[in-house]
């Protein structure tokens, strides 16, 4: 009987260098080009292709009523004991793909005739809002279990392609670039489709860092306790974002051509180096080393901030490339999130979105209504520096003390004392049989599968652990069976599905998965 045949999946060498490193990444093109599509239909309509800092009350006031909206999404995935079908998850992207693309079309033309209607505006600004983070989110949800990597690969790389689509649609008119936004909003309606068709990113045989957010899902006190730590941080440092996109006053800070481009550029080339590094290798690259990044660049942003008063755009520029950067490492912890936690990857998206765009857009509107910060520069860059102390404080005290109890503690002598921060972020174990999302989903799809091809009960259990790469003997240790009993099942799994090996059903599944 055939096994796993791994040569049918994509791997990554050692020795890959080069052009080459990238090329068992292809396949994740519809993915990326997709998460692109999302991402500039919600910046280019609603934050102005970053023209300049923030468009005011369009992204900052939208942005929070926008989660009250997705508040309701969270509830409804807390409440779902399993994650939601294939069949859900299609049909609400098909939604969202449609209505987001209609709402651009008015956010384009209102501007245009110079129409007095900002309510209407406003009102569009929070569906676009909330429409464009949940095309993200199926885009996220998509790479779950995949390897740091892989992940590191999707992510920076999508990213730093936006980036160019971005500064494309930022020479053009509100009008033009609102429309090319909705024509890219529903381009990925056939990219979702050409993904269904490729190798699932967890697919890909890829290397798995030990010291990373994914690798740490082998250590259960390391992993919660970081993802934890990683949690506040994110809000921490949206807080010092917030406070430096309306520096100092609380106002937009508008972009010349030549800082916006560096802007562009500038994130560009950080995204590409850490792709480049983690391909090579490197480790605590997406753990340690982007928090070094991103704190640098903030005080970048505070000493360009005094030296060049009345040109801000050069402050701004660090400002906005440390915003960009910032969102690329919230979708990475979210994925890592998803791939550990078994509640829904929705619940994880939200959460994720949730902990850096609210306290950026409470920060950057509370900077311009507090008159006493905005009428002291020296006050107002005191409190930035301030928070960023605390955030580098708290972040690598708490790394460090994250790497001493994963070598000095067990759950079982020491309970964490984080245990309702855990359960409230989705960290907390699974109560079912399955410990992890990877598995429940698997569960899911075996089951449809079951139903097209009248599978046993018995059978959909076999097959579940089997698909999972588990050997016939450790299927057979699970479900306390004879190994020949295993044996047995798996050949009449293949005489009834017409499949011949753990591949071939593999293969098929893909059609179930969401």
């Amino acid at each position: 009987m055939a096994e796993t045949q791994e040569a049918q999946r994509p791997t990554v060498g050692e020795s890959g260098k080069g052009l080459a490193a990238f090329k068992p990444y292809v396949c994740l093109w519809p993915m990326i080009i997709g998460i692109v599509c999302a991402r500039s239909g919600i910046i280019v309509g609603s934050y102005g292709s970053y023209v300049s800092t923030d468009e005011g009350v369009f992204t900052d006031g939208a942005t929070l009523i926008s989660f009250v909206l997705l508040a309701v999404v969270l509830v409804v995935v807390t409440l779902q004991k399993t994650p939601l079908t294939k069949r859900v998850v299609n049909m609400s992207m098909y939604a969202c793909i449609a209505l987001q693309a209609v709402t651009l079309v008015p956010l384009a033309i209102i501007p245009e005739h110079d129409l007095n209607m900002f309510g209407v505006l406003f009102a569009l600004h929070v569906v676009n809002e909330f429409l464009g983070i949940f095309a993200m989110s199926y885009w996220l949800r998509c790479a779950r279990g995949s390897s740091t990597t892989t992940v590191a690969v999707y992510v920076f790389v999508a990213f730093a392609l936006s980036e160019i689509v971005l500064g494309i649609c930022a020479t053009q008119s509100v009008f033009t670039r609102d429309i090319i936004a909705s024509a890219l909003t529903v381009l990925q309606l056939p990219l979702m489709h050409a993904a269904h068709k490729r190798v699932r990113p967890f697919q890909i045989i890829s290397p798995m860092q030990e010291n990373d957010y994914l690798g740490f899902m082998k250590h259960t006190i390391s992993n919660t306790r970081y993802l934890i730590i990683s949690g506040i941080g994110v809000g921490i440092m949206a807080a010092i974002i917030g406070l430096l996109r309306g520096y100092p006053t609380g106002q937009a800070i508008g972009f010349t051509v030549p800082t916006r481009i560096a802007y562009m550029l500038l994130t560009i080339t950080i995204c590409l180096a850490i792709v480049l590094a983690v391909l090579k290798g490197r480790t605590r690259v997406v753990t340690v080393n982007i928090w070094m990044i991103m704190q640098a660049l903030a005080c970048i942003a505070l000493v360009v901030y005094a030296i060049f008063p009345s040109n801000l755009e050069y402050g701004a520029v660090f400002t906005t490339t440390l915003n960009a950067l910032m969102v690329a490492f919230d979708w990475y912890i979210i994925i890592s999130f998803s791939s550990y936690g078994w509640r829904d990857p929705y619940y994880y998206c939200i959460g994720g979105f949730a902990m850096f765009l609210v306290p950026r857009a409470l920060t950057r509107m509370l900077l311009g209504n507090l008159q006493l910060l905005s009428a002291s520069t020296v006050l107002a860059s005191a409190l930035m520096a301030g928070l960023l102390v605390l955030s580098t404080q708290f972040i690598f005290l708490s790394l460090l003390r994250v790497q001493e109890l994963a070598t000095t503690e067990s759950r079982k002598k020491n309970p964490s004392r984080t245990m309702m921060l855990q359960h409230f972020m989705g960290l907390d174990d699974e109560p079912e049989n399955y410990t992890n999302l990877r598995q429940i989903t698997m569960k899911q799809n075996v089951e449809e599968m079951g139903k097209q091809f009248l599978l046993s009960d018995r059978e959909i259990e076999v097959l579940t652990l089997y698909a999972l790469g588990y050997t016939q003997q450790r299927v057979a240790d699970e479900l306390y069976i004879s190994s020949a009993t295993v044996h047995a099942h798996i050949k009449r799994i293949y005489s009834k599905t017409g499949l011949h090996s753990r591949q071939a059903v593999l293969d098929f599944l893909q059609q179930y998965m969401s």
